[in-house]
């Protein structure tokens, strides 16, 4: 068979006969194409400023904007809670571990709170809970190594006291609530508050 020949007839003729469409037949022989267009080609061709970017194209691509920051937004708020969340279960953890190793030490007595954090936690302490230098007079702790941890929601660290425990409402310090008489501690924040 040869190029330009299709079945049904041989050449232009055979190809083109029956067709109730007007159209053009003609054939290309493939032997004389010296370049066919390619994806690329068309990228060149936008790449070289040919092309002007409409009120049209212009429009498409604001609302494509839009629509990806109407749902990238709260992901990412969602992420961030999600982190926050999982940072005050994990320093809430730490506290209670090291007030309860405080405690274990020191004959089920609680650490002191004083001007809203522990320094029993922070320095080295004694079997009194008396705080001094770290050595053999005062040989238990440091517990919390870098100071009483952030409430990441708020960036706060300070520690008041409360009443009642569970407290029933945040304080408006957003750090941490801590009941002296129990040694226990929670988030002074709201929808923590019985974590």
């Amino acid at each position: 068979m040869e190029f330009g020949t299709r079945l049904g007839g041989s050449g232009k003729e055979g190809a083109c006969r029956g067709l109730s469409v007007p159209v053009s037949c003609e054939f290309v022989d493939p032997r004389r194409v010296k370049h066919v267009a390619t994806p690329g080609d068309m990228t060149k061709h936008l790449r070289s400023g040919k092309r002007e970017l409409t009120v049209i194209d212009a429009v498409i691509v604001a609302i494509v904007v839009a629509i990806v920051g109407a749902t990238g937004i709260p992901l990412f708020e969602n992420a961030n809670r999600q982190a926050k969340t999982s940072t005050l279960l994990h320093n809430l953890h730490s506290l209670r571990a090291q007030i309860e190793l405080y405690k274990l030490e020191h004959g089920s007595a609680p650490p002191a709170l004083f001007e809203g954090g522990f320094p029993q936690l922070i320095r080295a302490s004694n079997a009194k809970g008396e705080v001094g230098p770290p050595g053999s007079g005062y040989p238990y702790g440091p517990y919390l190594q870098t100071g009483v941890p952030l409430n990441p929601f708020s960036g706060r660290s300070v520690v008041t006291l409360t009443e009642t425990f569970p407290p029933t409402a945040p304080s408006g310090n957003a750090g941490w609530l801590y009941h002296q008489q129990t040694g226990q501690i929670v988030p002074d924040q709201e929808g923590f508050l019985t974590e």
